[in-house]
């Protein structure tokens, strides 16, 4: 393992390793379908032991766990292509980033990205990820809005946001004051998040749990997105809350037939959601 990064257990780290693991496996298992191959690139660099992930590669859940991660980032990445037809030179803004090249994916060849996360996190990343000219990565908590200021964003040619298994790690309160906060610094924008309920939640982060990280905790759910959400600020223009796992693609036969059954039943009572808000652009003087 000569020059490979170390992962420590118990660390912020190491919560990035289930994801990256989970669509590594998925893009093995369904090439036709999902083609995130910076995932395996970025495991043959580092120093973890993947073993306890492996052997629940066989098991329904953990295999459950891997197709969910690529559905959701699929739908995510489709969300952001989606706001670049119409804003072609957007920031494109990867909160709580992780080791995540879901934007790479959405490039148009002409917007910008950014990418978030704790000062760990990113030390990590730009030791594992090259980045482009096009491409800045800053380090700090999504929650201290300080990086506000440093994204570069113009009204005129707009901010995607996108969080991909993130929310779920913070206080509802602090998800609340964030998204609001968004809102009115950034008009016109677009975020895109995946959430659940609290069922949901649960079962999230009993996966986390299984694969060999213990020390986590999970807060923020939705039981009803689209009333909750509108309800927190005057400044959200279009809250829609989107079928993570049938509306963006289509469940593969080969994920089998308990995939499938259950995938669908996940949307209907909202245990996986792909939740997106649009923030009201200010009217001109």
């Amino acid at each position: 393992m000569d020059n490979k990064i170390r992962i420590e257990k118990n660390t912020v780290q190491e919560t990035l390793m289930l994801p990256l693991f989970g669509k590594a496996w998925a893009t093995r298992q369904f090439p036709d379908l999902f083609h995130d191959h910076d995932c395996q690139r970025i495991m043959d660099k580092v120093d973890y032991d993947f073993s306890a992930m492996e052997a629940y590669g066989e098991n329904f859940k953990m295999r459950l766990g891997a197709i969910s991660a690529a559905v959701r980032q699929h739908a995510l990445v489709q969300e952001v292509k989606d706001y670049l037809q119409e804003h072609p030179d957007a920031v494109v803004v990867n909160l709580g980033c992780g080791l995540d090249t879901a934007g790479h994916q959405a490039d148009n060849g002409r917007c910008r990205f950014v990418n978030i996360d704790f000062p760990n996190v990113i030390e990590l990343r730009e030791q594992l990820i090259p980045t482009s000219d096009r491409e800045t990565n800053i380090a700090s908590n999504i929650t201290d809005l300080s990086w506000f200021d440093r994204i570069g964003f113009d009204p005129a040619r707009g901010a995607v946001f996108f969080a991909s298994g993130v929310l779920v790690y913070i206080k509802k309160e602090e998800v609340r004051r964030l998204l609001c906060a968004m809102a009115e610094r950034f008009p016109g924008a677009r975020f895109a998040f995946d959430a659940s309920n609290k069922r949901g939640m649960r079962m999230q982060l009993g996966f986390v749990r299984k694969s060999g990280i213990k020390d986590v905790d999970v807060n923020f759910y939705l039981a009803d997105p689209v009333p909750e959400l509108q309800g927190w600020c005057a400044d959200f223009s279009r809250v829609q809350c989107k079928r993570m796992n049938t509306d963006y693609i289509r469940p593969d036969r080969h994920f089998g037939i308990a995939y499938r059954l259950l995938a669908a039943y996940a949307d209907r009572s909202r245990m996986d959601q792909l939740d997106v808000v649009d923030f009201r652009k200010k009217q001109q003087p």
